[in-house]
């Protein structure tokens, strides 16, 4: 099984100040397939690509309102 856990940002998010909280991997890769986890809803994927994935995960994050949309 070839697992590769991509490193999560190490800055504030929206809203945010102050130290930044530990953070776990969201985005890993399992057999050349893609995939990104959640706290509410589990595991999402799989995707072809590290930016599919990634986008896939900042319009789900954006959804929850987790994050704002770069024009916003």
């Amino acid at each position: 099984m070839n697992k590769h856990a991509i490193e999560p940002l190490k800055q504030n998010r929206y809203g945010e100040q102050g130290d930044i909280p530990a953070r776990k991997k969201r985005i890993y890769n399992l057999n050349n397939e893609w995939y990104f986890l959640t706290r509410e809803y589990g595991v999402f994927g799989p995707y072809n690509s590290l930016l599919k994935a990634r986008q896939e995960l900042n319009l789900y994050m954006r959804r929850l309102g987790i994050v704002r949309a770069a024009n916003s």
